[in-house]
C-alpha cells in the first residue's frame, strides 16, 4: 500500500509512477511541478497524445487507479485549476479541432470527446517558454501596481469641486474619470430643454444602450433554456429567473453546450432518463435542480457515467414527439448529404427520409447505388450494394418497394428490376 500526497492511500494492485520536477515558484502553484512531471512521463510513452480519466468512473475502459485524482492524490478541481495555468481545456473535440491557435502559447491542451466520454491530452510541439520570461512577466506587473496605488493616494488628496447647478443650488462632484457615466450630472425637466446638462462626447454615453441589448439577449437565451428544461424534465425548482441564474445559464450555454439548444435538450433528456437524478430513487432525497444541472462539473460527471441513465422511461407529449421526429429527420438528412455515396442514391435517401422517418432511414446509409441503366434486354434496372448480408436481407425484405418507387421518382423512369448485392 503506497501513500500519495494529502495522505491518500493507493488501492491494492495499483502501481503509480510519480515524476517529480524541481520547484517552480514563479508559476504560482505547488501542484504544477507534480502535474507537469506526470504529463511529461505519459507523453514520453505516448508522444502523439493520450486519454486519461480525471477521477474514478463507470466507463468501460476505466481501470482501478487509472485516473488523475488517484495518481496525483488531489481533487479534480485542484487538477483543473492547476492545469489551466499551463494548458488549455476544450469542452469538446469539435471546439478543439476548430480552434486556430489550439495551445494559445501554453504547453498542453485537453479536450473531451463526447462520443466516447474520454478526455484526451496533447502537447504543444513548440519549445517551452523560458522561465526567465515568466519571471520577467510577473515582475513587470509590480511597478504598475505601485504606480496605481500612488496615483490613488494623490487623487484622494485633491479637494472636491463644487459646480453651480441652479439658483441657490450646488452639486458636489467627485474626482472620477470622465469615462464613468455616473460622474455626469443630469438636470432639467422631462420633455423640455435641459439647460443645465452638459452633453459628454465620451463613448461611455452609448454603453447603457449596448448593455441593455446584451441583457435582452441573455434573457432570451435563459428563457429558452428554461422552457426546454420544463418540456423535458417537467418541473422547475425556482419561481423566476434571477439575474445570477440568468448569467449562469448563459455561461453554461456558451461554455458547456457550445451555444446549441439541441445539445442542451439532449442533456436534459439524459437527466430525465435517470431515476436517481429525477428524485425517484428510494432511500435518497437528491433531485437534480436547474442550478445544479448547469454546472460544468455536473455535466462532466453525467457524461462520465457517474449516474445511471436509461433506467427511467421518458414519456413524450404529442407536441414533443412531433418536434423530436422533425429534429431526427433534419439530422438524418444532414448525415446523408455528408456521405460519400452516389448522388442519385443520396437524393433517393432524402426522399425516403420524409416517408419512413429519420430513425428508420438511417439504415439506408448501409446501401449505395452501384448501377442504374439498361441491361442487355433493354430493361431499366437498378443495383444496390449493401455493407453486409444482414442489411441486404433486412432492407430488401422491408423497404424494396419504397426504394424502387423513390428511385423511379428521382430518375423519372420506371425501373423493371431492382437487385441487392453484398
Amino acid at each position: 500500500m503506497s501513500v500519495l500526497p494529502n495522505r491518500i492511500l493507493c488501492p491494492k494492485k495499483s502501481f503509480v509512477i510519480l515524476c517529480y520536477r524541481t520547484p517552480e515558484p514563479e508559476l504560482g502553484s505547488p501542484y504544477l511541478g507534480l502535474i507537469r512531471g506526470q504529463l511529461d512521463y505519459w507523453f514520453s510513452k505516448y508522444p502523439q497524445g493520450f486519454y486519461k480519466f480525471l477521477e474514478p468512473c463507470k466507463h468501460r475502459l476505466y481501470r482501478l487507479g487509472d485516473s488523475w485524482t488517484e495518481e496525483l492524490g488531489f481533487s479534480r478541481r485542484v487538477f483543473n485549476a492547476a492545469f489551466d495555468t499551463i494548458g488549455i481545456r476544450y469542452k469538446s473535440k469539435t471546439e478543439f479541432m476548430k480552434a486556430e491557435d489550439k495551445f494559445q502559447g501554453k504547453l498542453y491542451a485537453s479536450y473531451h470527446d463526447r462520443k466516447t466520454n474520454r478526455t484526451f491530452f496533447v502537447r504543444n510541439k513548440t519549445p517551452d517558454q523560458p522561465k526567465e520570461a515568466l519571471a520577467e512577466k510577473k515582475s513587470a506587473n509590480k511597478p504598475l501596481n505601485l504606480e496605481n496605488k500612488a496615483q490613488k493616494e494623490e487623487n484622494s488628496k485633491l479637494s472636491p469641486k463644487r459646480v453651480a447647478k441652479g439658483k441657490g443650488e450646488e452639486v458636489l462632484l467627485s474626482n472620477r474619470s470622465s469615462n464613468d457615466t455616473n460622474s455626469h450630472s443630469y438636470g432639467g425637466t422631462i420633455g423640455g430643454k435641459n439647460n443645465d446638462f452638459t452633453e459628454s462626447t465620451s463613448s461611455s454615453s452609448l454603453y447603457p444602450t449596448s448593455l441593455s441589448l446584451q441583457n435582452v439577449e441573455k434573457e432570451k437565451v435563459a428563457n429558452e433554456m428554461k422552457n426546454i428544461w420544463m418540456e423535458e424534465i417537467g418541473w422547475l425548482d425556482v419561481s423566476f429567473l434571477s439575474n445570477t441564474l440568468i448569467t449562469n445559464l448563459n455561461n453554461a450555454f456558451k461554455r458547456t453546450f457550445e451555444s446549441s439548444f439541441d445539445l442542451w435538450r439532449t442533456y436534459c433528456r439524459q437527466i430525465a432518463s435517470s431515476k436517481f437524478l429525477m428524485g425517484e430513487k428510494k432511500n435518497t432525497n437528491f433531485k437534480a435542480k436547474l442550478s445544479w444541472a448547469i454546472q460544468h462539473e455536473s455535466f462532466e460527471r453525467i457524461q462520465a457515467g457517474d449516474f445511471t441513465l436509461g433506467d427511467r422511461e421518458v414519456v413524450l407529449s404529442k407536441d414533443q414527439q412531433q418536434k423530436e421526429a422533425e429534429r431526427v429527420i433534419q439530422e438524418t438528412r444532414q448525415e446523408f448529404l455528408e456521405l460519400p455515396r452516389h448522388p442519385l442514391w443520396i437524393k433517393a435517401c432524402l426522399l425516403l427520409t420524409e416517408r419512413v422517418g429519420g430513425n428508420a432511414a438511417k439504415y439506408f446509409q448501409e446501401l449505395d447505388l452501384t448501377y442504374l441503366g439498361n441491361n442487355d434486354s433493354n430493361e431499366h434496372i437498378a443495383e444496390l450494394k449493401a455493407s453486409s448480408r444482414f442489411y441486404k436481407d433486412y432492407l430488401q425484405k422491408k423497404y424494396e418497394k419504397e426504394i424502387q418507387r423513390a428511385l423511379e421518382e428521382i430518375n423519372s423512369t420506371k425501373i423493371n428490376y431492382l437487385s441487392f448485392t453484398v
